[in-house]
């Protein structure tokens, strides 16, 4: 009776083993074939695939933070995860999924209203001055300025309070890795 329940038990575990390693496998070969999870706030939680297109005004893109103090502020305040891009301090940025809205030749404001984008207000973009517990957030304030040549905005238009363009201000094009598009949000 013994030998059944441990012959039961350890083909259980080999299955189970079996199952995980696959798991793993379609993991990995989605991710390098262009499967993308956002799980943050900023943009619609779900699956987002990688399409091979140049990035324009409108595209959700996938940037690396360029290491300056507001991304470090947010990284050890857990706004963006550590990760692999980026590590002149030996930590390191995970990716961050926002909104290109603007790019060179583009007029940019940051002001108390919000984010405009070539005179038009951005939904939801109104800075705050302090975080969801009480700490303060460094406000960028620009008023029509042209970008410049590579020089770029990200932004959330979903959620008032992402960390975005408000809070890190303009952005480098070449900092964009990957343009996403949604495939199933939830």
């Amino acid at each position: 009776m013994k030998r059944n329940a441990h012959s039961f038990v350890g083909r259980a575990c080999r299955a189970l083993a079996v199952v995980g390693i696959a798991a793993l496998v379609l993991a990995c070969l989605s991710y390098v074939c262009g499967a993308r999870v956002n799980r943050t706030n900023s943009l619609p939680k779900g699956l987002y695939w990688r399409v091979n297109k140049a990035p324009v005004r409108g595209d959700i893109v996938a940037f690396w933070p360029d290491g300056t103090e507001p991304f470090r502020i947010a990284r050890e305040r857990g706004y963006i995860l550590p990760g692999v891009y980026n590590r002149s301090d030996g930590i390191g940025y995970g990716l961050m999924l926002k909104r290109l809205v603007a790019h060179s030749g583009d007029t940019v404001s940051i002001t108390p209203d919000g984010v405009t984008v070539n005179g038009r207000l951005l939904s939801n973009t109104k800075p705050l001055t302090h975080d969801n517990v009480g700490d303060p957030l460094p406000v960028v304030r620009l008023s029509d300025y042209r970008l410049a040549e590579h020089e770029a905005l990200f932004v959330s238009d979903h959620l008032p309070r992402s960390y975005d363009a408000r809070y890190f201000g303009i952005q480098d094009m070449r900092q964009i890795v990957e343009v996403v598009v949604p495939v199933w949000i939830w």
